[in-house]
């Protein structure tokens, strides 16, 4: 857990995609970039971190937190 949170807290760009998904639950990479005010590319390969330290979750072309990014999401708020 404490390698995630540093993972997540190490980068500004995944402790703001996070602290989205955490406030508004389902968003497509679009909506993050444009929330975000990042370009996509940049988005993308932030959400293809996440995904693959299964902290997000991707459905029916939406993105949301996993019951384990939920968690690090507020453990990383509390920072």
């Amino acid at each position: 857990m404490e390698d995630l949170i540093g993972f997540v807290s190490g980068n500004n760009n995944r402790q703001k995609l996070l602290a989205l998904l955490g406030s508004k639950h389902n968003l497509d990479a679009d909506k993050m970039a444009k929330n975000m005010r990042m370009a996509y590319p940049s988005v993308n390969k932030i959400i293809q971190e996440l995904l693959e330290k299964d902290l997000i979750k991707q459905e029916n072309g939406s993105y949301s937190l996993t019951e384990l990014g939920e968690t690090v999401e507020r453990r990383v708020q509390s920072i």
